[in-house]
């Protein structure tokens, strides 16, 4: 069985949300492959707080048998079609991408023949500043929780907690194949964009990243993405995975400006008679605007709270 499987659908990751939150862990052997399940109750997701799980090769449908009679809904995030049997009858999400770059012919490769000629361009303007940047763990949480949690309250998102980023530096330490790291962006000595970065072998992922909207006329996102690309191929990897877009957002065409190649996500919800995706709907935008204006203090008490209820 050739798959690649997502660092999120390790044992692992369901440790990093668990020393987090209040939630539970359960394992799932589906056809000898073992699966995290991380629940709050109400739903558990194989795939916490991160884009995708992993390539879910089984030799045949997924059985009744095989979620061990969970009654509470399931939602299976993988990157290619998974076979259900009729007794299961699961509902698919199709709404979201992500995006892979194909780093592999290095450095020259992507600059001149992946990036669109105006990426490159937002990447020299951002140069031009004269950022600077860091590379590190610990040591950088403090000024890193200072832009994610500021950048995300000012988009309308709860934040997750210091202690969550700090858990994820922590056991994703190198031991167990993973490692995570944080990169800083500062200009004029004040920190200005950030990223929380995990990698493996083969791939690098950014999940959690953002630059504060005071600089976002330095193009300083793009000089973050550039980095993040030099970095993962310093390192000898092949794929930068840029994360999850809703189809139709704006970030697809970003995306697509790299030089990416989209890829569908496959959201399987079990035990469930429907599901509505009502990110657009008028509540949602309506607690995203008073969101923003909440002050950062009370956002950054208030957002824990809030998003680990969000197993999507």
């Amino acid at each position: 069985m050739n798959e690649k499987i997502n660092f999120s659908d390790r044992t692992f990751w369901g440790k990093v949300a668990q020393d987090t939150y209040p939630l539970q862990c359960k394992e799932l052997i589906i056809m000898g492959r073992p699966i995290t399940l991380v629940g709050n109750g109400k739903l558990w997701s194989n795939s916490p707080y991160i884009t995708s799980g992993g390539n879910f090769l089984f030799e045949k449908p997924v059985q009744l048998e095989d979620v061990q009679g969970i009654k509470t809904p399931i939602l299976i995030k993988s990157s290619n079609p998974i076979d259900f049997d009729s007794e299961l009858k699961p509902i698919l999400v199709e709404d979201y991408l992500t995006f892979i770059l194909d780093l592999s012919g290095g450095k020259v490769e992507v600059w001149t023949k992946k990036i669109q000629a105006k990426t490159r361009t937002h990447i020299r303007k951002a140069e031009k500043s004269g950022y600077e940047m860091k590379i590190g763990e610990l040591d950088l949480l403090k000024d890193y929780y200072s832009v994610i949690s500021t950048a995300w309250r000012d988009l309308g998102t709860p934040t997750h907690s210091k202690k969550f980023y700090e858990n994820i530096l922590k056991h994703c330490d190198g031991k167990n194949g993973v490692t995570a790291q944080l990169m800083i962006l500062y200009l004029d000595g004040f920190p200005a964009s950030g990223a929380c970065f995990i990698y493996d072998d083969t791939t690098i992922y950014h999940p959690y990243s953002a630059t504060l909207k005071h600089y976002n006329k330095y193009a300083l996102n793009s000089a973050m993405y550039w980095q993040l690309i030099q970095f993962a191929i310093d390192k000898n990897l092949k794929f930068f995975d840029m994360g999850r877009s809703r189809k139709g957002q704006s970030t697809v065409k970003f995306k697509l400006n790299w030089g990416a190649v989209q890829q569908q996500l496959y959201y399987y919800y079990l035990n469930k008679d429907q599901h509505k995706n009502d990110e657009d709907g008028k509540l949602i935008q309506f607690l995203i605007n008073m969101w923003k204006k909440l002050p950062l203090k009370i956002a950054n008490f208030l957002g824990p709270h809030l998003i680990y209820k969000v197993l999507k």
